[in-house]
């Protein structure tokens, strides 16, 4: 476990992993929690989903916007539906019905609604928030901020649930931004703010020869089978190229050919956190805790950069 999770839990913990962002983030969750359900603990999962969930048959819904989905759940309309994929690895190659718990699109009130109502019934004591790049890190007056909202919403939501437990984790770092507008510099000094605020928890790696590794390309492999190559994700798939020891700008994709990622050995790292020092780093934190609709986020986000300004890019210097 020590070399994908370097956190000390209690002996058979109840771990819920949250995909952060949407889509795959829940699939970047996986090594760990393979990793985790190896050294004997209980994982549930949970994805901010960028599916059309009222599109789902076989679904089960909690409350309005929290859906449980199995194997056996399925799209009426459209093809995107990642969660269900992750389902259907765990039914066919581990034997065991998993089902994936479903954020449907909400502000901090409902999503943090959804996050209580599973740690209560699920009785979770330990959140792990997982989160493809690192845009999550920003705390609103950076250059450039990737796609804050979303990510902004699950971990404020996971930081005020009752847990015992509440981490924030990102991988794929040098992915976010292709282009060149976000700054990698910004997020370590954010990364270096929080290491001085006793939030940092240390760094776990995604290798290819442990079985965690293996197993992790196994399930890729495997859902990418489902899906045509332009469904298939930009940030797993720089994650499995860095893992063969890719490095530079690096076509992953075919969203990638204009603007291919930074691939390094920095981008197969998990990077831990304290989840509630990361939500109460960001200058909206006060600001969207109310919110119950995305778009009040967004306001939220951008009344701050107005108010604020700005900072320039910052470059690393190495």
């Amino acid at each position: 476990m020590g070399i994908v999770v370097p956190l000390e839990l209690p002996p058979k913990s109840r771990v819920l992993i949250a995909g952060a962002g949407g889509g795959f983030d829940v699939i970047c969750g996986l090594p760990i929690a393979i990793a985790l359900e190896a050294a004997g603990h209980h994982v549930e999962f949970a994805n901010y989903s960028f599916t059309d969930l009222r599109n789902v048959i076989n679904g089960h819904w909690h409350n309005e916007r929290l859906l449980e989905i199995t194997s056996e759940s399925y799209l009426k309309a459209g093809d995107y539906f990642p969660e269900r994929l992750l389902a259907l690895w765990y039914k066919e190659k581990r034997k065991t019905e998993r089902s994936i718990y479903c954020f449907a699109h909400g502000g901090v009130q409902p999503t943090l609604a959804s996050y209580s109502y599973l740690v209560e019934q699920l009785k979770i004591d330990t959140v792990i928030c997982v989160d493809g790049g690192i845009d999550g890190l920003f705390r609103g007056d950076e250059c450039d901020l990737g796609t804050p909202s979303m990510d902004s919403i699950s971990i404020v939501s996971a930081a005020l649930c009752n847990a015992d437990r509440k981490f924030y984790c990102i991988t794929a770092f040098g992915i976010e931004g292709a282009e060149g507008n976000v700054s990698h510099g910004l997020a370590l000094r954010r990364m270096a703010e929080l290491v001085k605020e006793g939030a940092f928890f240390g760094v776990g790696s995604i290798i290819k020869e442990t079985p965690v590794g293996q197993d992790f390309l196994s399930a890729v492999s495997y859902i990418y089978n489902y899906l045509p190559s332009h469904r298939r994700s930009v940030i797993v798939s720089s994650i499995i190229t860095a893992m063969q020891g890719d490095f530079g700008r690096t076509v992953v994709h075919p969203k990638t050919e204009n603007s291919p990622p930074w691939l390094s050995p920095l981008t197969q790292l998990l990077w831990y956190f304290d989840a509630v020092k990361v939500a109460q780093l960001k200058l909206f934190y006060q600001d969207i805790l109310e919110s119950v609709e995305v778009a009040e986020v967004a306001e939220a986000i951008e009344k701050v950069r107005s108010r604020y300004g700005v900072k320039e890019f910052e470059r690393i210097p190495i």
